[in-house]
């Protein structure tokens, strides 16, 4: 320990008397360690961080599947099948999701996430309440008293943390429920995750359900199960497959729709969609480390040159190599330390700027935070990147011959093969590195740009949108909620800077938004070829605000109202499908396959094609019907809409002035998810976006780390070969021949790792493969680009020491010799 600390004192007076030196080790350290520091604390909160389940290997999420659906809900009678039916299932649960407006208590309303489960959700999940109890099956039956559990933030923000809480009631949408329980922090149901991250699920209710259901073709709600033990998620895929040939053998589905249903491990289920993105992106950093380490290896390598009288002497006067070696390492550590300190701020600023624009899609389990464990983290790389850059240099020393090194003149020999191998490999070795990332970051750059090329079919910029739910209890008969509606609009469209305004249903890309069969008049239906179509309940005006277009037709009116024709918008995809060979506009449609008591709806208008399930997803058949008049076809009326308004001024200066003629209307109304609908274009995208900007980082400092690396060694190379050079002048070499001759020696080695990350990427690559869009993971053209790229900055790199060669004089090199 006292020898440890003489070296770490004397290391930090090298530092000091080296302020060059230290500057850009400690620098070049920092970017590696921080930048790995900042994207481990993102891959910790998402997959290494556990989930809020107990023995959540032995959870499964079920899914239904069928011809025009990979995968989508599943029905009442199915999840009471499936409950009975599956042996490897030992308790199955289901839940639907949606929110509510919570108010009452004294406090101000607040529109919050919802979902309905069944009795035995926490249970089959693993999850028991922090408070209380979850619910019984006499409340989980139709008609059962009116209960809920709270979130653990819920109970925190609106009560206090009370544990009183259980003998209070709260009001959602109105109805005056008693709290239960309240669940543990960080707990969210396996949806809360993937679904639309606007609302996650704050308040649960009972789904009351028909336990003897034997509807098999209303399909709303997610499902999970929990395994028996020995069971697993294959074994139950492959029942739930023969229960389904079963069920379709029967009757209960037709053959051409060929339904199946299958499980999905819930850790799989939640962290699958971010596992690729993450693990490419902790992938590249960590080359980003190693090429940094590199960078610093040849560093110190350059540093020992000038130290070999000094180290010489110590060898002389007593020191033995392990000494020497350990004197070394020492001050590499110091060095390391030096660069986790300053990596630390960073990766602090960099997480914080990630939680803030980029980790919105990102199902992340614990917070996104630079605490203790990073703290640990970073001295762990500390120490391994030690040896990663000191190991070489403090190698050096076993192999040192004390008469040559303490003779006159030993520092200026010319350098070594093997030393000028080691550093070239080093440079070609960042070269490679750096060929990987920018290969992996143009192929991300130019997926992105084929995405924001997609013909939204919509136009997001200028538009707000906020949501609002008009309850049942005060708002009790259909024609109320539409009164509420058209009244709200109204007194919007007079707000200054208002261009248009409407309401729809389901915002493009904010969520799936479900089929409904239905009869189109004068299309003959064949097995496996039912009319249906995913419906969009809009007001007049929507269209117009959220900026689609119009093929033929009109758009709705303010006249299109319960007492007038009922009407009806189709988009493209529907007239091709279902009009092929007749016009369309003129025909009729009505809600429901055979619902013959339900009126004819009229086409007025054709919508061009939007994207609304994703950005890359299938653009299916698609119907428009007007909110006034969707009570006619099915009875009940849509509560639950958003709110559309296009202006030209920014779009969140009118959230307040909406809020506050919503609050004159209705002052218990609470407005939610208030945000510009580019933002919800910009979430569709998160996770290619995140992996895109970070991979670009991290290519541009691999990028500067290997030009530096580069021109290291060719500076290092003219200062050994200073005699050389001069005697090459002397005998006629102009300066245009030792330009090239350095320029050459840069070319090579650059050229030598250009090659070697080529083909490692050709390999690589592919790994991206889900993660691109409208690229070939081996696109030609991005790799040929980013291989001549790479190559001219090795050049432009050469250049500094390259002009500084050709400006040897002669004569001052033969008397330095």
């Amino acid at each position: 320990m006292p020898e440890f600390l003489q070296d770490v004192r004397y290391s930090l007076r090298a530092m000091r008397q080296s302020p060059g030196f230290t500057a850009a080790a400690v620098l070049t350290l920092a970017l590696g360690i921080g930048a790995t520091a900042a994207i481990f604390s993102v891959v910790r909160a998402v997959l290494l961080a556990p989930l809020p389940y107990a023995q959540p290997e032995s959870r499964v999420m079920v899914w239904s599947k069928w011809k025009d659906f990979d995968k989508t809900w599943v029905s009442d009678g199915e999840l009471a099948d499936y409950k009975r039916l599956i042996p490897s299932f030992q308790a199955a649960a289901g839940w639907s999701t949606g929110d509510a407006n919570l108010t009452g208590g004294g406090a101000e309303p607040v529109r919050v996430g919802t979902a309905s489960v069944t009795a035995n959700t926490f249970e089959v999940l693993g999850a028991k309440p922090v408070l209380g109890r979850g619910f019984t099956e006499e409340e989980d039956k139709q008609g059962g008293p009116p209960v809920a559990v709270l979130s653990y933030g819920i109970w925190q923000n609106r009560f206090g943390g009370d544990s009183d809480v259980l003998s209070q009631t709260i009001e959602v949408d109105g109805v005056a429920r008693r709290v239960v329980g309240v669940m543990p922090r960080g707990f969210a149901l396996p949806t809360d995750f993937t679904v639309d991250s606007a609302a996650p699920s704050q308040i649960w209710l009972p789904a009351q359900l028909d336990p003897a259901s034997t509807d098999h073709g209303n399909h709303g709600y997610y499902a999970a199960a929990r395994l028996k033990p020995g069971a697993t998620a294959e074994k139950a895929t492959a029942e739930l497959k023969t229960l389904a040939a079963t069920l379709t053998r029967q009757g209960t589905y037709p053959e051409t729709m060929r339904f199946e249903a299958f499980a999905v491990p819930v850790e799989k289920e939640i962290r699958g969609p971010a596992r690729q993105a993450l693990t490419l992106v902790f992938g590249a950093v960590a080359f980003l480390l190693l090429m940094a380490c590199a960078n610093v290896a040849n560093l110190l390598l350059a540093r020992s040159e000038g130290r070999v009288r000094e180290i010489s002497v110590r060898a002389a006067i007593g020191a033995g190599r392990g000494r020497l070696m350990r004197q070394l390492l020492t001050e590499s550590f110091v060095l390391a330390m030096a660069g986790a300190l300053v990596g630390l701020v960073l990766a602090w600023a960099s997480v914080r700027l990630i939680a803030a624009k980029g980790a919105a899609g990102l199902p992340a389990m614990a917070p996104l935070q630079v605490d203790r464990g990073i703290l640990l983290f970073a001295v762990g790389l500390s120490i391994v990147t030690t040896f990663l850059f000191g190991l070489a240099p403090a190698l050096k020393t076993l192999r040192l011959n004390l008469v040559e090194s303490l003779r006159d003149g030993a520092g200026g020999a010319s350098a070594g093969v093997a030393r000028v191998t080691l550093r070239g490999a080093l440079a070609a070795l960042q070269m490679g590195m750096a060929a990987l990332l920018l290969l992996g970051a143009g192929l991300m750059i130019k997926s992105l740009d084929a995405l924001m090329k997609i013909d939204l079919g919509f136009e997001p910029k200028g538009v707000l949108t906020m949501q609002m739910r008009p309850p049942e209890a005060t708002y009790a008969e259909p024609e109320h909620v539409v009164a509420f509606y058209r009244n709200m609009l109204e007194r919007v469209r007079g707000l200054p800077g208002v261009e248009s305004a409407g309401i729809v249903r389901s915002l493009p890309l904010a969520a799936e938004i479900g089929d409904w069969g239905v009869d189109v008049d004068g299309f003959v239906e064949t097995p496996g070829n039912n009319a249906k179509g995913d419906w969009q309940i809009v007001s007049d005006g929507a269209i117009e605000a959220l900026g689609e277009r119009m093929a033929r037709g009109r758009s709705l009116a303010a006249s299109d109202t319960a007492q007038s024709q009922p009407v009806v918008m189709i988009n493209q995809t529907f007239e091709k499908l279902y009009f092929s060979g007749r016009e369309a506009l003129g025909g009729r449609v009505r809600m429901g396959s055979n619902k013959e008591d339900r009126p004819w709806m009229t086409v007025v208008g054709i919508v061009r094609d939007e994207r609304h399930n994703g950005m890359t997803g299938a653009i299916k058949e698609k119907f428009y019907v007007p909110h006034s008049q969707f009570a006619l076809q099915t009875g009940f009326t849509s509560r639950n809409m958003s709110l559309l308004v296009r202006t030209k001024a920014a779009p969140m200066s009118l959230a307040a002035p909406i809020k506050a003629e919503v609050k004159r209307i209705d002052p218990s109304l609470p407005v939610a998810n208030v945000r510009p609908m580019t933002d919800v274009v910009d979430a569709s995208i998160a996770t290619p976006r995140l992996t895109g900007s970070l991979l670009t980082i991290f290519a541009g400092l691999a990028l500067a780390l290997a030009a530096i690396g580069v021109s290291g060694v060719l500076a290092y190379l003219v200062s050994r070969r200073r005699r050389e050079i001069g005697i090459r002048m002397a005998l006629g070499a102009s300066r245009a021949n030792v330009i090239g001759l350095i320029v050459r020696r840069g070319a090579a080695t650059a050229a030598v790792g250009i090659a070697a990350g080529v083909i490692a990427a050709f390999f690589l690559t592919r790994l991206m493969q889900g993660l691109l869009y409208g690229v070939a993971p081996r696109d030609l053209s991005t790799f040929a680009s980013v291989s001549l790229l790479l190559l001219g900055i090795a050049i432009a790199a050469s250049a500094v020491p390259a002009l500084r060669a050709s400006r040897v004089n002669p004569l001052e090199a033969f008397r330095s010799e």
